[in-house]
């Protein structure tokens, strides 16, 4: 008897017969989108049953009894096999967000207005968990989806209010510290965390952030700025990185900071944490990136915390691959913030199906690649 998509991967899914069946269905069409035909996925049916295809995965999408959570259980399903099979002692729970322009789509509704009056549409704030050693993408975790009514998350089918970025943010870092994973997380925003007071309230969380140069910490018993702390700090060549695709030579240096801004007043002291000024430049010197770290992470090596904020560029490029390299999101025809996230859910599912198959060299892992390649008409 052939084993079904959930049973090869042993994944938990608590939807009925039915649905889970064309639950996996949708999932192996978005293995093997393309540009041309992304907005409806390529139905793995005949061409002559296209159209029944397209009309149950309408009643899919639109099935009360097909919710948020049950639709995440396969991929955090994955998200907890992925971090089991890491040789990591911690694993990156990357964040940030996306914003989906639907400024020409007018039959959705409920878009909100984003930077400006033209960029309307959902914003999507992501959770993206990543190897700390190798860099290579495991699965998402969390999916948010900022509408003019409210938030949609994948781990509640009830709709959210309104929160601020860092607001909704921790409640997912929250909920995510919950899961219990089998190694513990750190989580990697980029300056949108960067926030003394914010920071803080994580309490014993890990965290990973990087802050701008003119914010202010308390330095060897004086507030300063993080440029000028910088300036105290003799970065060491620690080897050669791969940033957003290309070779940099990596520098290192690091102090201990308190979390007190100078506009602060702390009824108690502050806690501190490491300051870690990560440089990286070309083989002729032009320096290519320069960030100043904050992180609480303090049993491991200041260049593997310079290494771990490089790691973050795989949201972004899991961000691209959903807009533009591969599932062409912009383009979806759902018409209401609730169908699109069912879709983004069964689309995070698929993806990392793709990122296990790519680090799978077996013969059946190979066999299977062949399939997808010609089922994508790619080639003849």
């Amino acid at each position: 008897m052939t084993m079904t998509l959930f049973e090869q991967h042993q994944l938990p899914c608590i939807l009925e017969s039915r649905l889970s069946k064309r639950y996996q269905t949708l999932i192996m069409e978005h293995m093997t989108v393309n540009s041309s035909n992304a907005p409806g996925v390529k139905s793995l049916r005949h061409h002559t049953q296209s159209w029944a295809s397209t009309q149950a995965t309408w009643r899919f999408y639109h099935n009360e009894d097909v919710t948020f959570p049950m639709l995440s259980g396969p991929m955090l399903g994955l998200a907890r096999s992925g971090v089991k099979e890491s040789q990591s002692r911690y694993v990156l729970m990357a964040h940030d967000w996306c914003h989906i322009n639907f400024a020409k789509h007018h039959s959705k509704l409920d878009k909100t207005k984003m930077s400006h009056a033209l960029d309307v549409g959902y914003e999507l704030q992501a959770s993206l968990l990543v190897d700390a050693n190798t860099g290579a993408p495991i699965a998402p975790a969390g999916l948010n989806l900022l509408t003019s009514n409210g938030i949609y998350q994948c781990r509640s089918q009830e709709l959210q209010p309104k929160q601020s970025h860092l607001d909704s943010l921790f409640d997912s870092i929250h909920w995510q510290e919950q899961l219990h994973l089998d190694k513990p997380l750190v989580h990697v925003v980029d300056r949108e965390a960067d926030s003394a007071k914010d920071l803080r309230r994580l309490g014993s969380v890990h965290w990973l952030t990087r802050t701008k140069k003119g914010s202010t910490f308390r330095h060897e018993g004086q507030f300063k700025t993080a440029e000028i702390i910088s300036r105290t700090i003799s970065p060491d060549l620690k080897g050669v990185i791969s940033l957003r695709g290309k070779e940099g030579y990596l520098f290192v240096g690091e102090t201990t900071v308190e979390l007190h801004r100078k506009s602060e007043k702390l009824a108690s002291a502050a806690p501190t944490c490491r300051f870690v000024m990560s440089l990286v430049t070309d083989d002729e010197g032009k320096e290519l990136a320069r960030w100043y770290l904050l992180s609480n992470v303090l049993d491991v090596d200041a260049t593997e915390i310079a290494t771990w904020y490089c790691h973050r560029w795989n949201i972004e490029s899991w961000f691209k691959l959903l807009k533009s390299d591969g599932h062409q999101l912009e383009k979806w025809q759902q018409t209401t913030a609730e169908s699109i996230l069912k879709r983004l859910i069964t689309a995070s599912v698929a993806t990392t199906l793709i990122f296990k198959l790519y680090s799978d060299s077996s013969d059946e892992a190979n066999e299977f690649k062949g399939f997808l390649v010609k089922l994508s008409g790619s080639f003849n």
